[in-house]
């Protein structure tokens, strides 16, 4: 169910409508059930996996608190075993299993096994992290395992953010379900226009960049290479539109049902560098593998010194790569920003320095660029069918001749404005650039009338038809 279709605004109408009629003591449970239609619409059988993956955690995260210090462990690893199996073997099992048999092939070795035909959940990614997470933290003792099965059910159902994320923590989640939530004005106004916002990203900016880079990227070898170098620009900008958009809708979603999610973005493509940018980016999974995976590794090899931070890094991001699908365009992808961030780390004092004796109205914009062209040039790796792909295109952009291909007017109109708009308002989110806003305009009436224009301009320049957002692939 695509958060963009007339189908999803018929169940989140119904549901919410339902939801604040009846009384308060069932709505939890009314949510639950509503999570669960809402994840079978896809596929139905998949249900069991997840509702197997409640169950499974919720009494776990009981044994992990309960037991003694040796139990405790063990039932940690059962926790971890039962999740990343999982995702395992839905995920990267047949990548596996293939890159396997090439390594057999290259020792002359003819052996294999059957593959499997293995659809991958929807949200399968996201929720395991969510309650992997869970489990560590009762583990390290920062929570206590959730009783009520209800809220533990909430907590990892909860439809917004069950396909795409964010990857919500139980220390912010869980202590929300305790609350008991009423009909609060406040929250269908702030919702709703959070919701018109994310609509505006995916429907106006990124599906109209769809149209034009995705025919680019089909016949990168016709293009010349400013047609190249512009469709890789444009697919950073609908990558950011495009999930972001999402997280708003889903943020807005639950904040009419009175939960609050963790923010997911914090204008990124304004970052001055790789580090800044991963703090501003999908930063519930940035935190997620800080927390779980950097830091634990770091601290466990803090006799490396330097290299503790290296080698966790170079962990750190190739799960954050993998995370992302089985393939070695990931892996690429991950370790371009492990070893950007690792010169990062490298250079941190001689790059103050710079910073200090360079004017900042010349040194900040110079490291945006220079950030936003470093991710421009490993998305194309993360586009990309495979690695090989991805070199052919960096190729063509420096070598291929030709004119630069347009397209119909009205696509280019219509990105740029789009594009134009939302990063006004990023603009202005990150240092009020702006004396007068329209869209967090103090003056009531200019508010809702630039709400209202953007409406119209969804309806007007927004793509109907563009599909599932990108994200819902990993």
């Amino acid at each position: 169910m695509v958060f963009t279709s007339v189908i999803y605004f018929l169940f989140l109408f119904v549901t919410l409508l339902v939801y604040y009629i009846i009384p308060v003591r069932f709505r939890k449970i009314y949510l639950v059930a509503a999570s669960i239609l809402f994840y079978m619409y896809v596929k139905p059988e998949y249900i069991l996996i997840i509702l197997f993956i409640v169950i499974a955690n919720y009494l776990l995260g009981f044994y992990i608190e309960k037991s003694s210090d040796k139990r405790r462990r063990q039932y940690l690893n059962i926790s971890l075993g039962i999740n990343l199996g999982i995702l395992i073997f839905y995920k990267y099992w047949n990548f596996a299993l293939s890159n396997f048999f090439d390594f057999l092939g290259l020792l002359r070795i003819n052996y294999s096994i059957p593959f499997f035909e293995i659809a991958l959940p929807l949200g399968l990614s996201y929720y395991i992290f969510q309650t992997i997470g869970y489990n560590l933290d009762i583990y390290r003792g920062s929570i206590k395992a959730e009783k009520k099965i209800l809220d533990f059910s909430l907590f990892t159902l909860f439809f917004p953010k069950l396909l795409v994320g964010p990857i919500e923590r139980a220390h912010r989640f869980l202590p929300q379900l305790k609350e008991k939530i009423y009909f609060n004005q406040n929250n269908i106004v702030k919702g709703s226009k959070r919701i018109i916002w994310g609509l505006f990203k995916k429907l106006v900016v990124a599906d109209r960049i769809f149209i034009y880079q995705t025919a680019i990227f089909a016949s990168s070898q016709e293009q010349s290479g400013a047609t190249l170098a512009l469709a890789s620009i444009l697919y950073t900008f609908q990558v950011y539109a495009d999930f972001s958009g999402y997280t708003d809708i889903a943020i807005g979603t639950a904040r009419l049902f009175g939960y609050d999610l963790m923010e997911n973005f914090k204008q990124p493509l304004l970052a001055k560098n790789i580090g800044d940018f991963w703090r501003r980016w999908h930063i519930s999974l940035s935190t997620w593998v800080n927390d779980y995976i950097f830091n634990p590794v770091a601290l466990h090899h803090r006799q490396w010194g330097k290299w503790s931070i290296f080698y966790a890094l170079l962990i750190s991001f190739v799960v954050i790569g993998v995370w992302h699908g089985a393939s070695w365009n990931y892996v690429v992808f991950g370790l371009l920003q492990a070893f950007a961030l690792i010169y990062e780390f490298s250079t941190r004092k001689i790059r103050n320095q710079w910073s200090k004796k360079t004017m900042k109205a010349f040194y900040n914009p110079i490291s945006i660029l220079f950030t936003f062209l470093f991710i421009t040039f490993s998305l194309i790796v993360f586009r990309s069918e495979n690695f090989m792909d991805a070199v052919y295109f960096v190729r063509g952009i420096f070598t291929n001749s030709g004119n630069l291909f347009i397209d119909k007017p009205s696509t280019i109109i219509f990105i740029i404005t789009g594009i134009t708009v939302m990063m006004l308002n990023d603009l202005q989110v990150e240092y009020k650039t702006f004396k007068y806003s329209l869209l967090s305009n103090n003056n009531w009436l200019i508010q809702q009338l630039s709400y209202a224009a953007l409406i119209i301009y969804i309806l007007i320049a927004g793509v109907f038809d563009g599909g599932q957002f990108i994200y819902f692939a990993f």
